[in-house]
């Protein structure tokens, strides 16, 4: 029983030693085409895109590059929320990245749920420390259980590891500068029109709203200036109820936050609309911020073939909203 005992508190403290390890060097592995670690390694970033599976899609790393003056960096990651977009931004100030505009996704739905990591990628990218701090956010504002732990920190991307050399391989020639490069087809009407609506929810989070807030902190310190992005959804998305009650708050707390760090007069939409002004920005030196919705563009939300489902762009629709959205940021 003994020599049991001893072999079983060996091999406790092996996985204990291996899940540590793991924690906090496998951001050290060599680096893909996409994620923090790619862009931290670049030291500087003139544009930097943070966001979601909306920015995966919905932006074209080729126009944004042929457009743009400067280096571009897409950063997304899958549900990818403002409160650990604000985490890995600070994450990647602290790795000593210097970063010359921020482009924030701004996508309602994920400030409208609980804080929650739905992409591994991230702890991939990440130490122990930002796990742990990560955790802490999840665990007070969700029912937790032993088993999202243990998938946390133990089992997640075993497998992306253990296969990494093929694996990152594979996954990497999918993106270059972050930019996703597949090309995705679109739709036709009678697919989109036939798609289930994605639900209400119960108002924003604040934590996600503390998200925002850090940001706009982080940005003010760092000097960075600041846009705020809303990719276009289908036509059916701004008939949707649910979706716009949650888009009218979104966009008025951001200006909120802005305006009570003296960054800027962002006017809400009907305003906008009133007196004919387009993208909202602040005249004052520093920190710039900037909100540019998609409702401003000359996009059609009605062309199916724009779109892959009611929230993501095809690789038409990327384009076209690419070129749209660097025409306005010239301007």
């Amino acid at each position: 029983m003994k020599q049991t005992g001893k072999i079983l508190a060996g091999v406790l403290l092996a996985v204990l030693l291996l899940t540590g390890i793991k924690n906090e060097y496998a951001r050290l592995l060599p680096v893909s085409s996409y994620g923090m670690q790619a862009v931290i390694r670049k030291k500087s970033i003139d544009h930097l895109f943070i966001g979601s599976s909306m920015f995966r899609q919905g932006l074209s790393i080729d126009v944004l590059e042929e457009e743009l003056e400067g280096n571009v960096y897409i950063l997304s990651y899958n549900g990818n929320q403002p409160a650990f977009m604000a985490m890995e931004l600070e994450y990647m100030l602290e790795e000593g990245l210097e970063i010359g505009t921020l482009y924030v996704d701004l996508y309602p739905y994920t400030a409208a749920a609980a804080p929650w990591i739905s992409d591994t990628k991230i702890l991939l990218d990440t130490d122990l420390g930002f796990k742990l701090d990560a955790w802490k956010l999840m665990n007070a504002c969700n029912d937790t259980k032993f088993l999202d732990f243990y998938e946390l920190f133990v089992t997640a991307n075993n497998e992306q590891i253990l296969t990494y050399p093929i694996h990152n391989r594979l996954v990497s020639a999918q993106f270059r500068n972050g930019g996703n490069i597949l090309t995705p087809g679109g739709q036709t009407k009678e697919h989109l029109d036939s798609l289930g609506m994605l639900g209400g929810r119960d108002g924003l989070k604040e934590t996600q709203v503390k998200g925002y807030e850090r940001i706009l902190e982080l940005a003010k310190e760092h000097g960075i200036q600041v846009c705020f992005i809303e990719t276009p959804k289908y036509e059916r998305m701004y008939r949707d109820a649910d979706y716009m009650e949650l888009y009218e708050a979104c966009t008025e707390k951001i200006r909120r936050l802005a305006e009570a760090q003296g960054d800027t007069s962002l006017k809400g939409a009907d305003e906008r609309k009133r007196t004919g002004e387009g993208s909202r920005e602040n005249g004052e030196a520093g920190t710039k911020v900037k909100m540019i919705l998609a409702e401003e563009l000359a996009f059609d939300f009605g062309d199916a073939a724009c779109f892959q489902d009611l929230i993501h762009l095809s690789t038409e629709g990327r384009i076209w909203y690419t070129k749209l959205l660097c025409e306005r940021l010239e301007e």
